[in-house]
């Protein structure tokens, strides 16, 4: 690593098409330069010495990053053009404003594509956010064909207050792609994987706006959702390994993808995609806990029901029962 990698903080050893930047701060000015592709203005607001930071990763057009810093600052600030922004605040202590909106714990905080961002942080701040081409969200949107994307970034505040399990579901899915491994360039799978990523960041922000919008169409009829949601389950215990996408579900049930989607948002509060992650791990945690003593291939298991991810498995393990799944394996022994 060359010395201008060194001081902007630019990771040399990421597999080719990645863009990694871990960049400690100790000024605003320096801040304010870190976050790649952004166009930034940084003010610092408080008295005292500065320090922050940025962890960034971009591939193929989405950029996830994480901005901390321990002043309040007042920024103006451009995201790359013709993008979305969507994130939430992870660390806010004081007051803070996003798009000149109050935040607190648990908002969803958006920025429209080519609109400008107004951004006063509190005095120990932190930011997660994904950011993403205008054209491919728009496209995912339609394509899963269960929300007005325009009309909800049209009718949306930038600053709106989420249900804390809709934003921990968010927030798993960024921090996952934060902590994506790229210095493996030997990993075949490595594109693959960030394209899997892809679909569930696209699917979780999706469903954090729907939330937002609280566009949840009262007037369905219950026993209807609740009919496609128990043939979907039949699917994904009948699919193990292999669980069917969205289209295949669409063309079994013979339904839109609107009316699949509006369906578990009506009865469950949850997409059909998270919800079958739900019933697959369960079944997961069933096998682990009746496991004999000399079982020890918790990744045989996970790949079973279709989780080749393992990190990405145990961290939504982890997040559904609170627990890792070796901690389940290790009780269940220890109670033969």
């Amino acid at each position: 690593m060359g010395f201008r990698e060194i001081l902007l903080g630019i990771d040399s050893s990421v597999s080719p098409g990645f863009h990694v930047v871990k960049r400690d701060t100790t000024d605003v000015l320096e801040q304010a330069d870190a976050v790649p592709f952004w166009s930034q203005d940084y003010t610092q607001l408080a008295k005292g010495s500065f320090t922050g930071s940025v962890n960034s990763i971009s591939y193929n057009g989405i950029q996830i990053f994480t901005e901390t810093m321990n002043r309040a600052v007042d920024q103006i600030a451009s995201a790359p053009q013709d993008c979305y922004v969507i994130g939430l605040p992870t660390i806010i202590e004081g007051e803070a404003s996003w798009g000149l909106l109050p935040v607190r714990a648990h908002s969803l905080i958006t920025l429209d594509k080519n609109a400008e961002l107004y951004f006063k942080t509190s005095m120990i701040s932190e930011i997660t956010v994904a950011v993403i081409p205008a054209k491919r969200l728009e496209e995912y949107a339609e394509k899963m064909d269960w929300i007005d994307f325009r009309m909800v970034m049209n009718t949306i505040k930038p600053v709106e207050s989420l249900n804390p399990h809709v934003a921990k579901l968010l927030l798993t899915t960024l921090m996952y792609g934060m902590e994506f491994d790229t210095s493996n360039e030997q990993d075949i799978n490595l594109k693959e994987k960030w394209e899997s990523f892809e679909d569930d960041l696209m699917s979780a922000c999706l469903h954090a706006l729907f939330h937002a919008s609280a566009n949840t169409h009262p007037h369905f009829d219950h026993r209807i959702p609740r009919y496609i949601v128990n043939r979907v389950r039949s699917s994904t215990l009948t699919n193990a390994a292999f669980p069917l996408s969205i289209e295949e579900l669409c063309k079994v049930l013979k339904v839109s993808r609107r009316t699949l989607n509006h369906a578990f948002i009506r009865v469950l509060g949850i997409t059909p995609v998270t919800y079958m992650r739900n019933v697959r791990l369960q079944r997961i945690r069933l096998e682990l806990m009746s496991a004999p003593k000399d079982f020890s291939s918790i990744a045989h298991v996970a790949s079973k029901w279709g989780f080749w991810h393992m990190s990405l498995f145990s961290r939504y393990y982890r997040e559904l029962f609170g627990e890792c799944p070796i901690d389940t394996l290790q009780r269940a022994k220890s109670l033969k």
